[in-house]
Protein backbone atom coordinates (compact mmCIF):
# COMPACT_ATOMS: atom_id res chain seq x y z
CA UNK A 1 0.00 0.00 0.00
CA UNK A 2 1.25 3.48 -0.85
CA UNK A 3 2.04 5.88 1.96
CA UNK A 4 -0.36 8.37 3.47
CA UNK A 5 1.83 11.21 2.20
CA UNK A 6 0.69 10.52 -1.39
CA UNK A 7 -2.93 10.66 -0.19
CA UNK A 8 -2.46 13.99 1.59
CA UNK A 9 -0.46 15.44 -1.30
CA UNK A 10 -3.41 14.95 -3.68
CA UNK A 11 -5.89 16.19 -1.08
CA UNK A 12 -3.85 19.35 -0.56
CA UNK A 13 -4.01 20.17 -4.29
CA UNK A 14 -7.79 19.69 -4.43
CA UNK A 15 -10.78 21.77 -3.40
CA UNK A 16 -13.88 19.90 -4.62
CA UNK A 17 -13.76 16.17 -4.03
CA UNK A 18 -16.19 13.47 -5.15
CA UNK A 19 -16.58 10.31 -3.03
CA UNK A 20 -17.83 7.24 -4.91
CA UNK A 21 -18.71 3.69 -3.80
CA UNK A 22 -19.90 0.66 -5.74
CA UNK A 23 -23.58 0.76 -6.86
CA UNK A 24 -24.71 -1.43 -3.95
CA UNK A 25 -22.26 -0.43 -1.23
CA UNK A 26 -21.57 -2.39 1.93
CA UNK A 27 -21.95 -0.71 5.31
CA UNK A 28 -18.15 -0.55 5.38
CA UNK A 29 -18.03 1.42 2.12
CA UNK A 30 -20.83 3.77 3.21
CA UNK A 31 -19.44 4.53 6.65
CA UNK A 32 -15.96 5.05 5.15
CA UNK A 33 -17.50 7.57 2.74
CA UNK A 34 -19.33 9.31 5.61
CA UNK A 35 -16.16 9.52 7.69
CA UNK A 36 -14.05 10.73 4.75
CA UNK A 37 -16.60 13.44 3.96
CA UNK A 38 -16.41 14.78 7.54
CA UNK A 39 -12.63 14.44 7.66
CA UNK A 40 -12.25 16.45 4.43
CA UNK A 41 -14.39 19.19 5.96
CA UNK A 42 -11.84 19.41 8.76
CA UNK A 43 -9.22 20.02 6.07
CA UNK A 44 -11.41 22.84 4.66
CA UNK A 45 -12.18 20.82 1.54
CA UNK A 46 -15.59 20.56 -0.09
CA UNK A 47 -16.77 17.04 -0.80
CA UNK A 48 -19.91 15.16 -1.81
CA UNK A 49 -20.88 11.51 -1.50
CA UNK A 50 -22.49 10.00 -4.60
CA UNK A 51 -25.24 7.76 -3.21
CA UNK A 52 -28.74 7.39 -4.69
CA UNK A 53 -30.30 4.92 -2.26
CA UNK A 54 -31.90 5.32 1.18
CA UNK A 55 -29.40 5.31 4.03
CA UNK A 56 -29.80 1.92 5.75
CA UNK A 57 -31.69 2.17 9.05
CA UNK A 58 -28.77 0.44 10.80
CA UNK A 59 -26.56 3.51 10.35
CA UNK A 60 -29.15 6.26 10.69
CA UNK A 61 -27.59 7.14 14.04
CA UNK A 62 -24.39 8.36 12.34
CA UNK A 63 -23.84 11.98 11.33
CA UNK A 64 -24.90 12.12 7.65
CA UNK A 65 -22.55 13.49 4.98
CA UNK A 66 -22.49 17.26 4.53
CA UNK A 67 -23.56 16.72 0.91
CA UNK A 68 -24.93 13.76 -1.06
CA UNK A 69 -25.63 13.44 -4.79
CA UNK A 70 -28.09 11.17 -6.57
CA UNK A 71 -26.24 11.46 -9.87
CA UNK A 72 -23.49 13.45 -11.60
CA UNK A 73 -25.77 15.69 -13.66
CA UNK A 74 -24.07 19.03 -14.33
CA UNK A 75 -20.61 17.89 -13.30
CA UNK A 76 -19.07 19.76 -16.23
CA UNK A 77 -19.91 22.96 -18.13
CA UNK A 78 -19.12 23.81 -21.75
CA UNK A 79 -17.86 27.21 -22.85
CA UNK A 80 -18.71 29.19 -25.99
CA UNK A 81 -15.77 31.51 -26.62
CA UNK A 82 -15.86 34.53 -28.94
CA UNK A 83 -12.86 36.59 -29.97
CA UNK A 84 -13.96 40.22 -29.38
CA UNK A 85 -10.71 41.85 -30.47
CA UNK A 86 -12.29 43.21 -33.68
CA UNK A 87 -16.01 42.83 -33.03
CA UNK A 88 -17.66 43.06 -29.61
CA UNK A 89 -20.78 41.18 -28.58
CA UNK A 90 -23.51 43.64 -27.58
CA UNK A 91 -26.42 41.30 -26.84
CA UNK A 92 -27.10 37.62 -26.08
CA UNK A 93 -30.52 35.96 -25.97
CA UNK A 94 -31.58 32.37 -25.60
CA UNK A 95 -34.74 30.36 -26.12
CA UNK A 96 -35.66 26.72 -25.82
CA UNK A 97 -37.68 24.80 -28.37
CA UNK A 98 -38.46 21.14 -28.71
CA UNK A 99 -35.11 19.30 -28.86
CA UNK A 100 -33.27 22.62 -29.30
CA UNK A 101 -31.66 25.30 -27.15
CA UNK A 102 -31.03 28.39 -29.29
CA UNK A 103 -28.53 31.13 -28.44
CA UNK A 104 -28.86 34.42 -30.37
CA UNK A 105 -25.71 36.56 -30.42
CA UNK A 106 -25.69 40.13 -31.71
CA UNK A 107 -22.31 41.61 -32.77
CA UNK A 108 -21.47 45.29 -32.68
CA UNK A 109 -20.43 45.32 -36.36
CA UNK A 110 -22.00 43.54 -39.31
CA UNK A 111 -21.90 39.76 -39.47
CA UNK A 112 -20.07 37.35 -37.20
CA UNK A 113 -17.03 35.54 -38.55
CA UNK A 114 -17.42 31.84 -37.57
CA UNK A 115 -13.62 31.70 -37.15
CA UNK A 116 -13.99 33.92 -34.09
CA UNK A 117 -15.93 31.22 -32.24
CA UNK A 118 -14.71 28.19 -30.33
CA UNK A 119 -16.61 25.68 -28.25
CA UNK A 120 -14.63 24.01 -25.47
CA UNK A 121 -15.39 21.94 -22.36
CA UNK A 122 -14.74 23.65 -19.04
CA UNK A 123 -12.99 21.99 -16.14
CA UNK A 124 -15.00 19.43 -14.19
CA UNK A 125 -16.68 20.62 -11.00
CA UNK A 126 -14.54 18.08 -9.14
CA UNK A 127 -10.75 18.07 -9.07
CA UNK A 128 -10.34 14.75 -7.26
CA UNK A 129 -12.32 11.49 -7.06
CA UNK A 130 -11.95 9.12 -4.11
CA UNK A 131 -13.27 5.64 -4.90
CA UNK A 132 -14.02 3.31 -1.98
CA UNK A 133 -14.31 -0.45 -2.34
CA UNK A 134 -14.36 -0.90 -6.13
CA UNK A 135 -11.89 -3.36 -7.72
CA UNK A 136 -11.92 -1.41 -11.01
CA UNK A 137 -13.77 1.42 -12.72
CA UNK A 138 -16.21 -0.92 -14.46
CA UNK A 139 -17.45 -1.99 -11.02
CA UNK A 140 -18.92 1.51 -10.59
CA UNK A 141 -21.53 0.67 -13.23
CA UNK A 142 -23.52 3.58 -14.68
CA UNK A 143 -21.60 6.11 -12.62
CA UNK A 144 -18.48 5.27 -14.62
CA UNK A 145 -19.98 4.40 -18.01
CA UNK A 146 -21.98 7.64 -18.19
CA UNK A 147 -19.04 9.80 -17.00
CA UNK A 148 -15.93 8.21 -18.49
CA UNK A 149 -14.27 11.58 -19.20
CA UNK A 150 -14.48 12.52 -15.53
CA UNK A 151 -12.80 9.31 -14.41
CA UNK A 152 -10.04 9.57 -17.02
CA UNK A 153 -9.28 13.28 -16.67
CA UNK A 154 -9.63 13.83 -12.91
CA UNK A 155 -7.06 12.33 -10.49
CA UNK A 156 -8.28 9.32 -8.53
CA UNK A 157 -7.54 7.89 -5.09
CA UNK A 158 -8.37 4.19 -4.92
CA UNK A 159 -9.17 2.84 -1.41
CA UNK A 160 -9.78 -0.89 -1.09
CA UNK A 161 -8.87 -4.04 0.83
CA UNK A 162 -9.52 -6.75 -1.77
CA UNK A 163 -6.96 -8.82 -3.67
CA UNK A 164 -8.68 -8.34 -7.05
CA UNK A 165 -8.20 -4.56 -7.02
CA UNK A 166 -6.56 -3.39 -10.26
CA UNK A 167 -4.71 -0.37 -8.79
CA UNK A 168 -6.43 2.03 -11.19
CA UNK A 169 -5.84 5.24 -9.25
CA UNK A 170 -3.10 7.85 -9.25
CA UNK A 171 -2.83 6.92 -5.58
CA UNK A 172 -3.69 3.33 -4.63
CA UNK A 173 -4.28 2.67 -0.95
CA UNK A 174 -5.01 -1.03 -1.30
CA UNK A 175 -4.27 -3.10 1.79
CA UNK A 176 -5.31 -6.74 1.45
CA UNK A 177 -4.47 -7.45 5.09
CA UNK A 178 -6.93 -4.83 6.35
CA UNK A 179 -10.25 -6.25 7.50
CA UNK A 180 -12.19 -3.27 6.12
CA UNK A 181 -11.92 -0.02 4.21
CA UNK A 182 -12.68 1.80 7.46
CA UNK A 183 -9.56 0.25 8.95
CA UNK A 184 -7.49 1.72 6.10
CA UNK A 185 -9.15 5.11 6.62
CA UNK A 186 -8.48 4.93 10.36
CA UNK A 187 -4.76 4.46 9.76
CA UNK A 188 -4.76 7.36 7.29
CA UNK A 189 -6.77 9.80 9.38
CA UNK A 190 -4.86 9.11 12.59
CA UNK A 191 -1.86 10.70 10.91
CA UNK A 192 -3.75 13.93 11.59
CA UNK A 193 -5.22 12.87 14.92
CA UNK A 194 -5.89 16.46 15.95
CA UNK A 195 -8.60 16.64 13.26
CA UNK A 196 -10.40 13.50 14.40
CA UNK A 197 -13.66 13.96 16.29
CA UNK A 198 -16.39 11.65 17.59
CA UNK A 199 -18.58 11.63 14.41
CA UNK A 200 -15.58 10.57 12.29
CA UNK A 201 -14.45 7.97 14.83
CA UNK A 202 -18.02 6.67 15.25
CA UNK A 203 -18.48 6.17 11.51
CA UNK A 204 -15.13 4.38 11.15
CA UNK A 205 -15.72 2.06 14.10
CA UNK A 206 -19.20 1.26 12.77
CA UNK A 207 -17.69 0.17 9.45
CA UNK A 208 -15.04 -1.97 11.15
CA UNK A 209 -17.60 -3.68 13.40
CA UNK A 210 -20.04 -4.25 10.52
CA UNK A 211 -17.41 -5.68 8.18
CA UNK A 212 -15.84 -7.96 10.80
CA UNK A 213 -19.21 -8.97 12.28
CA UNK A 214 -18.15 -7.51 15.62
CA UNK A 215 -14.56 -8.85 15.31
CA UNK A 216 -15.75 -12.44 14.76
CA UNK A 217 -14.62 -12.94 11.14
CA UNK A 218 -11.29 -14.58 10.37
CA UNK A 219 -10.14 -11.40 8.58
CA UNK A 220 -9.89 -9.64 11.96
CA UNK A 221 -6.23 -9.05 12.86
CA UNK A 222 -4.39 -7.50 15.83
CA UNK A 223 -4.07 -4.35 13.71
CA UNK A 224 -7.88 -4.29 13.37
CA UNK A 225 -8.24 -4.44 17.14
CA UNK A 226 -5.67 -1.66 17.63
CA UNK A 227 -7.46 0.53 15.07
CA UNK A 228 -10.76 -0.02 16.91
CA UNK A 229 -9.13 0.75 20.26
CA UNK A 230 -7.71 3.99 18.85
CA UNK A 231 -11.18 5.02 17.68
CA UNK A 232 -12.71 4.24 21.07
CA UNK A 233 -10.13 6.53 22.68
CA UNK A 234 -11.59 9.22 20.43
CA UNK A 235 -15.02 8.60 22.03
CA UNK A 236 -16.41 6.20 19.43
CA UNK A 237 -19.26 4.48 21.29
CA UNK A 238 -19.04 0.72 20.70
CA UNK A 239 -22.16 -0.22 22.73
CA UNK A 240 -24.26 2.26 20.73
CA UNK A 241 -22.90 0.85 17.45
CA UNK A 242 -23.66 -2.71 18.52
CA UNK A 243 -27.15 -1.69 19.60
CA UNK A 244 -27.96 -0.26 16.15
CA UNK A 245 -26.17 -2.83 14.02
CA UNK A 246 -27.24 -5.95 15.86
CA UNK A 247 -30.26 -4.91 17.85
CA UNK A 248 -32.17 -8.02 18.80
CA UNK A 249 -35.45 -8.10 17.00
CA UNK A 250 -38.40 -8.24 19.38
CA UNK A 251 -40.76 -11.19 19.41
CA UNK A 252 -43.53 -8.90 18.12
CA UNK A 253 -41.38 -7.88 15.15
CA UNK A 254 -40.53 -11.50 14.34
CA UNK A 255 -44.22 -12.40 14.46
CA UNK A 256 -45.05 -9.49 12.15
CA UNK A 257 -42.25 -10.50 9.79
CA UNK A 258 -43.67 -14.02 9.63
CA UNK A 259 -47.04 -12.61 8.60
CA UNK A 260 -45.42 -10.33 6.02
CA UNK A 261 -43.59 -13.29 4.50
CA UNK A 262 -46.86 -15.22 4.29
CA UNK A 263 -48.37 -12.41 2.17
CA UNK A 264 -45.25 -11.62 0.17
CA UNK A 265 -45.61 -11.13 -3.60
CA UNK A 266 -43.01 -10.64 -6.32
CA UNK A 267 -43.58 -9.43 -9.88
CA UNK A 268 -40.54 -10.54 -11.89
CA UNK A 269 -41.36 -8.21 -14.78
CA UNK A 270 -41.61 -5.09 -12.64
CA UNK A 271 -39.01 -6.47 -10.18
CA UNK A 272 -41.41 -5.38 -7.46
CA UNK A 273 -41.50 -7.18 -4.09
CA UNK A 274 -44.31 -6.23 -1.72
CA UNK A 275 -46.60 -7.35 1.06
CA UNK A 276 -49.87 -6.23 2.63
CA UNK A 277 -50.11 -5.80 6.41
CA UNK A 278 -53.68 -5.89 7.73
CA UNK A 279 -54.86 -4.48 11.04
CA UNK A 280 -55.28 -8.07 12.18
CA UNK A 281 -51.57 -8.67 11.49
CA UNK A 282 -50.63 -5.81 13.82
CA UNK A 283 -53.03 -7.02 16.51
CA UNK A 284 -51.98 -10.67 16.40
CA UNK A 285 -48.25 -9.87 16.36
CA UNK A 286 -48.60 -7.09 18.97
CA UNK A 287 -46.52 -4.87 16.69
CA UNK A 288 -47.00 -1.27 15.56
CA UNK A 289 -46.70 1.01 12.55
CA UNK A 290 -43.22 1.97 13.80
CA UNK A 291 -42.02 -1.46 12.67
CA UNK A 292 -42.98 -0.86 9.02
CA UNK A 293 -39.68 0.83 7.88
CA UNK A 294 -37.72 -2.09 9.34
CA UNK A 295 -40.02 -4.62 7.66
CA UNK A 296 -39.45 -2.82 4.36
CA UNK A 297 -35.70 -3.03 4.91
CA UNK A 298 -35.95 -6.78 5.56
CA UNK A 299 -37.83 -7.25 2.27
CA UNK A 300 -35.08 -5.33 0.49
CA UNK A 301 -32.39 -7.54 2.05
CA UNK A 302 -34.20 -10.73 1.05
CA UNK A 303 -34.85 -9.68 -2.56
CA UNK A 304 -31.48 -8.46 -3.80
CA UNK A 305 -32.67 -8.94 -7.41
CA UNK A 306 -35.66 -6.64 -6.83
CA UNK A 307 -35.71 -2.94 -7.70
CA UNK A 308 -38.97 -1.76 -6.09
CA UNK A 309 -40.06 -2.71 -2.57
CA UNK A 310 -43.28 -1.87 -0.78
CA UNK A 311 -45.62 -2.34 2.18
CA UNK A 312 -49.36 -1.63 1.98
CA UNK A 313 -51.15 -0.95 5.28
CA UNK A 314 -54.01 1.02 6.85
CA UNK A 315 -53.34 4.01 9.06
CA UNK A 316 -55.05 4.46 12.43
CA UNK A 317 -58.08 6.00 10.68
CA UNK A 318 -58.41 2.94 8.42
CA UNK A 319 -57.23 4.68 5.25
CA UNK A 320 -54.89 2.74 2.89
CA UNK A 321 -51.27 3.86 2.82
CA UNK A 322 -48.00 2.56 1.39
CA UNK A 323 -44.29 2.84 2.12
CA UNK A 324 -41.97 2.19 -0.83
CA UNK A 325 -38.29 2.08 -1.68
CA UNK A 326 -36.85 2.22 -5.21
CA UNK A 327 -33.43 1.38 -6.65
CA UNK A 328 -34.05 3.71 -9.61
CA UNK A 329 -34.23 7.41 -8.56
CA UNK A 330 -36.02 8.37 -11.78
CA UNK A 331 -38.87 5.94 -11.11
CA UNK A 332 -39.35 7.11 -7.53
CA UNK A 333 -39.61 10.73 -8.72
CA UNK A 334 -42.20 9.78 -11.37
CA UNK A 335 -44.30 7.85 -8.85
CA UNK A 336 -44.03 10.75 -6.38
CA UNK A 337 -45.42 13.15 -9.00
CA UNK A 338 -48.27 10.78 -9.88
CA UNK A 339 -49.28 10.57 -6.20
CA UNK A 340 -48.64 14.24 -5.38
CA UNK A 341 -46.18 13.40 -2.63
CA UNK A 342 -42.48 13.86 -1.94
CA UNK A 343 -39.50 11.56 -1.47
CA UNK A 344 -38.26 11.52 2.14
CA UNK A 345 -34.98 9.83 3.12
CA UNK A 346 -35.02 7.91 -0.16
CA UNK A 347 -38.47 6.45 0.52
CA UNK A 348 -41.96 7.27 -0.68
CA UNK A 349 -44.99 7.36 1.59
CA UNK A 350 -48.29 7.39 -0.30
CA UNK A 351 -51.80 8.17 0.98
CA UNK A 352 -53.99 6.23 -1.43
CA UNK A 353 -57.40 7.50 -2.51
CA UNK A 354 -58.58 3.93 -3.00
CA UNK A 355 -61.34 2.56 -0.74
CA UNK A 356 -59.27 -0.31 0.68
CA UNK A 357 -55.88 -2.08 0.56
CA UNK A 358 -56.87 -4.38 -2.30
CA UNK A 359 -57.80 -1.40 -4.47
CA UNK A 360 -54.67 0.51 -3.40
CA UNK A 361 -52.50 -2.47 -4.36
CA UNK A 362 -54.22 -2.69 -7.75
CA UNK A 363 -53.88 1.07 -8.38
CA UNK A 364 -50.17 1.08 -7.55
CA UNK A 365 -49.42 -1.88 -9.82
CA UNK A 366 -51.29 -0.07 -12.60
CA UNK A 367 -49.08 3.00 -12.05
CA UNK A 368 -45.90 0.93 -12.27
CA UNK A 369 -47.02 -0.81 -15.45
CA UNK A 370 -47.82 2.56 -17.01
CA UNK A 371 -44.29 3.94 -16.61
Amino acid sequence: MESGSAFYSLIEKSQNILLVTSPKPSLDQLTAAFATNHFLSKLNKKSAVLFNQPIPAQINFLAPPTKTLKDLTGSRDFLLLFNTKHNRIINIQSEEKEDQFIVKITPEKGAIDPRDFSFVPANFNYDLVIILGAPNLDALGKTYHQNTDLFFEVPKINLDNHANNENFGQVNLVNMTAASICEICTELFLEKKNLMDKPIAQALLTGIIAETESFQKSTTTPHTMLAAAGLMKLKADQPEIIRYLYKTKSLSFLKLWGRVMAHLEFDSTLKFAWSVISNEDFIQSKSSHQDIPFVLEEIQKNFSHGQIFGIFFNNSAGNPKGLFSFSNPQVIEEIAILNETAVTDGRLKIDFKAKDLVAAEKDFLHQLKGL
